[in-house]
């Protein structure tokens, strides 16, 4: 789990959940371990496999 500087001034977890399909590309979702009431459908984002590339290929 990473922490992040959020908008509101304090560090936030985020966490990843990767789910793996049969029929398509896996996926991987990045959110707030706990968000604030009312963001919880907003703050996320998903990518599929092939979407993303490792950290260590970019530095």
């Amino acid at each position: 789990m990473r922490t992040n500087e959020g908008s509101r001034g304090c560090r936030e977890a985020i966490k990843a959940t990767i789910v793996r399909y049969d029929d398509r590309p896996d996926e991987c979702t990045l959110y707030v371990a706990s968000p604030v009431e009312g963001k919880r459908t907003t703050e996320w984002m998903t990518a599929s496999r092939g979407g993303y590339v490792s950290l260590g290929m970019w530095r």
